[in-house]
């Protein structure tokens, strides 16, 4: 799998989740056998401003019925369920980390969704595909994991049709120290943000031509309208702290690095060149 300095997965190491997960939505009165993704989205949509950052991706990457996705940094799943469930892509999940996969693949089957979203093991920087497989490559808070940025892009244009398109929704930032812990990083040696320049450069020089940059307000504005038509959380206590049990603390400093302008959000669509 990755080197340790190439990409920080040290926090997400831990205990199985399926049976954490299982048991909460049984302890909620729910099927555990029988889910709905709104059951879960607190849970699994594991970004910064949750299901709504996922919907107005997907409407800037133009996700349609059968579209080919590939969901670098899935984690457990949620984006990908709601891409299959909602717009009725096809996707593939791939991540790193092994157990995020189970409770993944467990999930899709408890939402009826296996047959949709096919789960991956392996590695953003040498992804097990062949060139020209998938209509769009899909991220959302990865790229702060991942030194080697080029290589990631470069992973991506390969497995990318001529014409497909790289949906991106990530941070940037690089200017001032961040205050930690976040939740991808206990410290500064875990967390590789980037400046918006330096991305769009990095995505541009990996051979796409860039089609929307939208940074701060601008991605909130899309994020907000999204929000407006979204059901209320489920507050079922199928969230975050079965996964991060210090979440609070987590979150908390990623509002205060937003709020002082240290880091800020930013939603890219690029399309394939060549």
């Amino acid at each position: 799998m990755m080197d340790a300095a190439t990409i920080s997965t040290g926090y997400y190491d831990g205990p199985e989740l399926v049976d954490t997960i299982l048991a909460a939505a049984r302890a909620a009165g729910l099927d555990p056998q029988q889910l709905d993704i709104d059951d879960l989205a607190e849970l699994d949509e594991f970004h910064a401003l949750g299901r709504a950052a996922s919907v107005a991706l997907a409407a800037e990457a133009e996700i349609t019925r059968d579209t080919n996705v590939l969901d670098i940094g899935a984690g457990i799943g949620g984006p990908a369920r709601l891409l299959a469930s909602r717009y009725g892509a096809r996707v593939t999940a791939l991540d790193a980390t092994a157990r995020f996969c189970r409770a993944n693949a467990a999930l899709c089957a408890a939402t009826g969704l296996a047959d949709r979203v096919q789960v991956v093991h392996g590695d953003a920087l040498a992804l097990p595909f062949a060139k020209d497989s998938f209509d769009v490559v899909w991220s959302q808070a990865l790229l702060q994991n991942v030194a080697d940025k080029p290589r990631l892009l470069g992973e991506a244009w390969r497995v990318l049709r001529p014409g497909g398109r790289l949906a991106l929704f990530e941070l940037v930032g690089g200017q001032r120290s961040l205050h930690f812990p976040v939740p991808w990083a206990d410290d500064e040696s875990g967390s590789f943000v980037i400046g918006s320049d330096e991305l769009r450069a990095s995505v541009e020089q990996a051979g796409f031509d860039v089609i929307t940059f939208n940074e701060g307000p601008a991605a909130l504005a899309g994020i907000a309208r999204a929000a407006e038509v979204l059901p209320s959380p489920a507050g079922n206590g199928l969230d975050l702290s079965l996964l991060m049990p210090d979440h609070e603390t987590r979150m908390a400093a990623v509002g205060r690095n937003v709020a002082e302008g240290r880091i800020a959000l930013v939603q890219v669509v690029a399309v394939k060149v060549g």
